[in-house]
């Protein structure tokens, strides 16, 4: 927004609409919210052209089995009726099984196949994943101005844009297959019956491939497309990235206050096991570090409570007011408070000082007992 006053012109910015734009790439959270919802970026065409790929080099693969057993249930058939089949009871039923029973052997492999590779195809676009939330049922879908505007919508004047430019490809391979082929299909018709269905089988042979290529190459752009949309449509604003950080890892503030609770329960932790201490070694006045020691259950002395400035003189006060043992040890002081924390056992390294005091402060109290 820019406003003027006389010849100055100034400028001022919401920072706000700038922090609404869509410019951040999804988090993974995002990404697993909007695949939970059913989103997610899949091209049809791409699958399509695949699928019918893969039926027609199976067909080419499996056609010499599939047209034996084809031309054994003709022969079959014709056989059958030959016999004067038709005047017995129950002959519908015998033809209708056989029929059945055929076509199944015939393109159940060929099916499986296909199906598997849709399967795999349509996996290594979206990935794997269940989710019944494109089944829920949703009532805004039934409002009319949302369903126009889907219906104008930049997506759906792309995707007619595409079925145009689908049909004039297709429409021109076609053209190309049959200008040069168109006789020799005619000439089919006078050979006999294998040679002339072989010929066509080579002309339709020819003409699906070019067309199912000419629609692989369609599904791997539209793929690319999709991908770019989808990516574009779960783009994120700075705003809904700190909200969601907020969310997951927790407002600064609140952690904050929670990390200054924690250190109060420690602080009334440390400052309750001070009175159960045997010894409290001091610097004398900054530093303070309270030591117990149970001979039946630890292995070494215990840190039960430390700490400098202020909390070292609170250490002292309640050692002082439940008749702990003060010693005053600058080099000793100094070493636990650096090398132990609160509930660690005394390094090693340090046994000989500590057992000094702790003899020292035995000795005292069996003299005053």
């Amino acid at each position: 927004m820019i406003s003027q006053r006389g010849e100055a012109s100034q400028f001022i910015f919401d920072i706000q609409f700038f922090a609404q734009e869509r410019t951040e790439p999804a988090t993974p959270r995002k990404r697993e919210k909007v695949r939970d919802e059913g989103k997610v970026c899949k091209s049809r065409d791409l699958t399509a052209a695949i699928e019918i790929i893969v039926g027609l080099l199976g067909l080419w693969v499996m056609g010499s089995f599939m047209a034996g057993e084809l031309t054994g249930f003709i022969r079959e058939t014709i056989a059958f009726i030959g016999e004067g089949a038709l005047f017995r009871a129950g002959w519908f039923y015998r033809l209708e099984y056989s029929a059945i029973w055929t076509y199944f052997r015939i393109w159940l492999l060929l099916g499986i196949i296909i199906v598997v590779t849709v399967l795999v195809v349509t996996i290594r676009q979206v990935g794997w994943g269940v989710s019944a939330k494109p089944f829920e049922p949703k009532f805004d879908r039934m409002n009319p101005i949302s369903g126009m505007k889907k219906i104008i919508s930049l997506r759906s004047l792309v995707e007619l844009l595409k079925s145009i430019v689908k049909a004039l490809l297709f429409a021109w391979v076609i053209y190309l297959a049959l200008r040069d082929k168109l006789p020799l299909a005619v000439s089919a018709m006078q050979l006999s019956l294998s040679e002339g269905a072989l010929r066509l089988w080579d002309l339709l042979w020819g003409l699906s491939m070019r067309l199912a290529i000419m629609l692989l190459i369609i599904g791997v752009v539209d793929y690319m497309y999709q991908k770019w949309d989808f990516e574009k449509s779960i783009k994120m604003s700075k705003q809904e990235v700190k909200e969601e950080f907020k969310q997951t890892e927790g407002d600064p503030q609140i952690k904050s206050k929670i990390r200054q609770k924690q250190r109060e329960l420690a602080k009334r932790r440390m400052m309750a096991s001070v009175p159960k201490a045997d010894v409290v070694i001091t610097n004398p006045t900054t530093l303070a570090v309270a030591l117990m020691y149970e001979r039946d259950v630890m292995a070494a002395p215990q840190v039960v409570a430390k700490g400098k400035g202020v909390i070292a003189r609170k250490i002292r006060e309640l050692a002082e007011e439940h008749g702990v043992p003060i010693v005053e040890n600058r080099p000793l002081a100094w070493a636990l408070y650096e090398s132990a924390e609160i509930g660690d056992e005394v390094p090693e390294k340090l046994y000989r000082g500590v057992a000094e005091i702790l003899a020292m402060v035995y000795k005292l109290k069996k003299k005053a007992s």
